[in-house]
């Protein structure tokens, strides 16, 4: 039987041995890091994720290695045009080393520490990508790459949002559509409509009350705690004579 997972991860132990695979999160962790990237020769071009994606700087480097310290992600897009997401282990001993490096060292070695572990990850994700193409392209019939699982995401998540969009376009529709509703808007609009007959009755003239002023705003509409006095009125104009 099999057992679908919606998300693979890597985590890399960065310049280690162990590549270990992991399902979805057991909890969600703020705002972490995340670079999507293409491999061009041994190195890689990389966007910083966000609320807009934007290329990444050299700035970019330091900041993404201080947030791989707690929770970082990168996905690559591979020679062969896999999508695998991968996860930099922040307990590595390389990140213990940096941050032996931040308590003793000046700011220029804190600087040149992060560009040295950024460019370990980068090669080995390069590795790994270029291995794991080597892997998914010896499988046939039934075929298994972390990268399935990243576009079945992607291809769920692209549904999901069709869907919101879909009840963002049409909740006014949807909300007001129920049977509920739609009897008490029924119900309002013969209040209406029997407030505006009684009102224009009064304004006929020659009648007890025709005194009665009823005031209508710009666009006709007339406030009804205007009516508020009315049954006084009624009391005092109408009786028989």
């Amino acid at each position: 039987m099999f057992k679908h997972q919606r998300f693979f991860f890597f985590a890399i132990s960065v310049g280690a041995s162990v590549l270990t695979t992991i399902g979805a999160m057991g909890h969600a962790q703020a705002a972490p890091a995340e670079l999507y990237c293409n491999i061009k020769g041994s190195t890689l071009v990389c966007q910083v994720l966000g609320r807009e994606r934007k290329v990444m700087s050299a700035d970019d480097v330091a900041n993404f290695i201080d947030a791989s310290e707690s929770n970082s992600y990168v996905t690559v897009k591979s020679r062969k045009g896999y999508e695998r997401t991968f996860m930099v282990d922040g307990k590595s001993p390389q990140f213990k080393r940096m941050g032996e490096v931040k308590n003793s060292g000046s700011t220029s070695e804190v600087a040149s520490a992060k560009s040295n572990i950024f460019n370990e990850i980068e090669k080995r994700v390069v590795k790994l990508a270029d291995e794991l193409d080597g892997t998914a392209g010896a499988t046939e019939f039934v075929l298994y790459d972390p990268s399935i699982g990243y576009d079945k995401a992607k291809r769920e998540m692209r549904e999901l949002t069709t869907e919101v969009e879909g009840y963002r376009k049409n909740r006014d529709k949807i909300c007001t559509s129920t049977p509920a509703y739609e009897s008490l808007s029924k119900a309002s609009a013969r209040l209406q409509q029997t407030l505006s007959n009684i009102v224009y009755g009064w304004q006929t003239p020659g009648t007890c009350m025709d005194s009665y002023k009823i005031y209508r705003d710009k666009e006709g509409a007339i406030d009804l705690r205007q009516l508020d006095s009315s049954v006084d009125h009624y009391k005092t104009e109408c009786k028989k004579k």
